[in-house]
């Protein structure tokens, strides 16, 4: 099942820092927005630089991730990288 997720108060300076942290785990986000899917993770994401938002859409985990990884453990994972840089889940 697809999972949507946001983040806010992620400052550009902080998202930069954060793709590059991603990048290493092997998720390769390349502009303020597309889409992903790389080593049986995949999904789309919008960064808004101007309101420090970061949505992360239609999050799928297939073979080989889900050898490894659930879809609460890759949200876990995804909210503790960005809290690392700042950022923090937007409340609903």
């Amino acid at each position: 099942m697809a999972r949507r997720l946001q983040y806010e108060g992620l400052k550009p300076e902080a998202f930069n820092q954060l793709k590059a942290k991603l990048q290493s785990l092997g998720l390769n986000l390349q502009h303020d927005s597309g889409s992903f899917k790389e080593k049986g993770v995949s999904g789309r994401y919008n960064y808004n630089p101007e309101n420090e938002v970061l949505e992360l859409d239609d999050l799928s985990i297939s073979f080989p991730a889900s050898m490894m990884l659930n879809m609460e453990s890759l949200e876990r994972r995804m909210t503790e990288a960005v809290e690392q840089h700042g950022g923090r889940p937007q409340q609903a």
